[in-house]
């Protein structure tokens, strides 16, 4: 339990970090994911005494990956913070599903943004339709 939320964890810290720093300081993506990554791998290196210690900068990278996304894309922290914990999810379970595929970590990443757009968008026509629907028994 403690290495999923060890994963989640960096996953979303990750993510949050990186988006942050690539809009509102207009840092390249590149460079933002970059300096998170090294971050995380520089903090849990001490720390390296077991395998599943050893996975957290991986999961620092995918969610890394979700935070590159531009504001066009993926709006809002919120949106962010979702596709890093769907993330989160899948990076827990991903060794059976994406064994011997190369990009693992870039797929599920994409992945989890276009589950968060998709969501964000359901959500926000719901409202719209809910929002109609009332109108009209008013009218």
């Amino acid at each position: 339990m403690i290495e999923e939320l060890a994963w989640i964890g960096s996953a979303v810290f990750s993510a949050i970090s990186t988006y942050w720093l690539h809009t509102r300081f207009s840092l390249s993506p590149i460079l933002a994911s970059s300096a998170v990554t090294l971050i995380v791998a520089l903090a849990v290196q001490p720390l390296n005494t077991s395998e599943w210690v050893q996975a957290i900068p991986y999961a620092a990278i995918g969610g890394s990956f979700i935070g590159m996304s531009t504001k066009k894309n993926i709006k809002g922290f919120e949106s962010v913070l979702l596709a890093a914990l769907i993330f989160g999810l899948i990076f827990i379970h991903s060794s059976k599903f994406f064994e011997g595929f190369g990009g693992a970590l870039g797929t599920s990443a994409c992945i989890s943004v276009l589950t968060a757009i998709s969501w964000r968008k359901l959500i926000k026509r719901t409202r719209l339709t809910t929002k109609r629907a009332v109108n009209r028994v008013t009218k």
